[in-house]
């Protein structure tokens, strides 16, 4: 969600809650899905996929496009606050990396060299891309490569009753549950 923003509405990101408090009810939640950003550089083989995501990025603002922007949870959890909104869990997975998902990244760079400024720079970076490509694959020979986490984060609009009024024991839902029935 707040990632994306930057990439179509950028410098929005620390408002954007409060515009959706407009659309909650007292005791309405908000779930907010992210990704923790790619450090620039890791030790050891999962650094294959720091540099992909840098040359991926390089390659969007080459070809005059935006870069979408994670933002840790963190962040997130402080601007949840800010706007109002109170906090009621977090949740986070590890993030498993193949080849096939480093590919993935690696083939928005391809769909973006058309619009790069000169053929010269494109064929370079083409280069670039497959070397990365194989960089990847051996990278994960021995399975997948773990960096980083995906997280949810809830939170819910109070309501305005005294604190003898709420009930502690109304059911919530169990969405980290939920969540590891799907995996």
């Amino acid at each position: 969600l707040i990632g994306a923003i930057d990439g179509f509405s950028p410098y929005f990101q620390d408002l954007v809650f409060e515009r959706l408090l407009q659309h909650l009810k007292p005791g309405g939640r908000i779930y907010v899905v992210g990704l923790t950003p790619i450090p620039d550089l890791l030790d050891g083989p999962e650094n294959v996929f720091c540099k992909i995501t840098r040359v991926r990025d390089a390659c969007i603002k080459l070809a005059g496009d935006r870069c979408y922007r994670e933002y840790p949870m963190n962040w997130i959890v402080r601007h949840l606050k800010r706007s109002g909104l109170q906090v009621i869990d977090t949740f986070s997975l590890p993030i498993r990396y193949t080849a096939e998902l480093m590919t993935v990244q690696i083939n928005v760079c391809r769909r973006k060299l058309g619009n790069f400024p000169t053929k010269g720079l494109s064929d370079e970076m083409s280069a670039l891309l497959n070397k990365l490509e194989e960089e990847a694959r051996i990278a994960t020979e021995d399975g997948p490569l773990l960096i980083g986490t995906d997280y949810v984060v809830s939170a819910e609009l109070p309501f305005e009753l005294d604190d003898d009024e709420l009930d502690d024991d109304e059911e919530q839902i169990d969405y980290k549950t939920a969540l590891l029935e799907e995996l």
